[in-house]
């Protein structure tokens, strides 16, 4: 990924239908301003995404809904 930070529209257009990995959000919860994306199911395995979300590394979400119908992991 490239390491920028970007609004929740902007990730939704770069990654459309895909698990993203969320680092840095900005504020730090949910509801974010903007964020970067660290992983996505296109580059890592679900199972490693799933461990790095369990494990508080990142926020997993996915991008196949729209912002009121967020799928947070």
């Amino acid at each position: 990924m490239n390491g920028k930070r970007m609004t929740w529209a902007e990730i939704k257009k770069a990654y459309p239908k895909q698990l993203v990995g969320l680092t840095d959000c900005k504020p730090e919860e949910v509801s974010f301003e903007t964020a970067v994306v660290k992983y996505t199911s296109k580059n890592t395995t679900r199972e490693e995404l799933y461990d790095r979300a369990f494990d508080g590394e990142i926020y997993l979400l996915s991008t196949t809904f729209d912002d009121d119908e967020r799928l947070v992991l």
